[in-house]
């Protein structure tokens, strides 16, 4: 039976609110040091830390000219009024944006070549930017609290950020691996299926301190859309398909979901536009003979439970509002509220 396995582990995510949580920063001129973006911030901080000047004009461009309804970024503006300007642009909206207008049918050829322009931008900024945030004392601190007091052999580690601030974080002594990429006996299995900023995309996908071209699944409903093998096999757009190892991934992914006993999702609001692993988690409420319980540590806890129960058929829910909270206690007593 598809439910008789499970209730053998926890199956942990991260999500952005989980880097800026732990700390994460990233420094900045004059010695300031910039937390780890979340939605609000995305695109404030990614302008800001972008290297390279035309690739920045040209997605900023983009914004405002698409987003925001401008024919040409206001010049009166200052950069960070510019960068200010853009905070509510919603970030799952443009890679979903770009993904559609470069797939549909009555997509010119001339906005299509546009589209894979800033797309090429993107992919080109957003593993030099991500690399800059780095682990912190407090991550370090937190991260390996949350190792001692609530992760076990058999769990598992799913992060959806780019960044590698949490494997960073890890005691040096602590034996952990990509699942999909390399495999190591008697260690923790961290899945990435979103990608990584120290990914060489490839075949295979190796991993790289500094690759020339990483690999990033696009945060936008369209994951699941089929690449032509006519595609340009350097503009992906962040697809499933674009690596067998990524499609594994998701597919050990929903295997561990069947088989855990809780889910906890750190730092994860489940946005809207990530329909993809929305219809993950259906599939798997429905595969199992009953649902798992579910961990939310979220300052947003208490929308994000009232939401999910809408959408979906779950068992016990218990809600933390910051991960330090969640960290001081421990597993047995977060599985004891959960009646598990």
């Amino acid at each position: 039976m598809p439910g008789a396995i499970a209730g053998r582990k926890v199956l942990f995510f991260l999500g952005a609110g989980a880097s800026r949580g732990a700390g994460s920063t990233a420094p900045a001129q004059g010695g300031a040091r910039v937390p780890s973006p979340t939605q609000s911030e995305f695109w404030d901080v990614f302008l800001r830390f972008c290297p390279t000047g035309s690739n920045r004009r040209l997605i900023q461009s983009f914004l405002f000219r698409y987003f925001l309804g401008y024919i040409r970024v206001p010049a009166r503006l200052s950069s960070v009024d510019r960068r200010r300007a853009l905070r509510h642009v919603d970030v799952e909206e443009v890679f979903t944006f770009l993904s559609e207008r470069v797939r549909a049918p009555s997509t010119s050829p001339q906005f299509r070549s546009y589209a894979l322009r800033i797309w090429r931008a993107l992919l080109a900024e957003v593993g030099q930017v991500f690399r800059r945030f780095e682990p912190t004392y407090r991550s370090r601190a937190i991260y390996r609290s949350l190792l001692a007091h609530h992760v076990r052999a058999r769990d598992a580690v799913v992060s959806f950020n780019w960044d590698t601030v949490f494997e960073r974080s890890l005691p040096k002594t602590q034996r952990w691996h990509y699942e999909g990429l390399d495999h190591q006996a008697r260690s923790l299995r961290i899945l990435k299926p979103h990608g990584s900023v120290n990914w060489q995309l490839g075949d295979p996908i190796t991993i790289s301190d500094r690759p020339e071209v990483p690999v990033i699944v696009a945060p936008t409903h369209l994951k699941f859309v089929e690449t032509t093998p006519a595609a340009d096999s350097s503009s992906h757009l962040g697809y499933l398909d674009q690596s067998q190892e990524i499609q594994a991934i998701w597919s050990e992914m929903e295997t561990q979901m069947r088989q855990a006993k809780a889910l906890v999702f750190i730092g994860y609001s489940f946005p809207v536009a990530d329909l993809y692993f929305s219809s993950v988690l259906r599939s798997v409420l429905a595969l199992r003979d009953r649902p798992p319980a579910l961990v939310l540590v979220n300052p947003d806890a208490t929308s994000i439970r009232a939401r999910l129960e809408a959408r979906f058929s779950l068992g016990a829910v218990v809600t933390y509002f910051d991960l330090e909270t969640y960290v001081r206690s421990t597993r047995s007593a977060v599985l004891g509220i959960l009646g598990l």
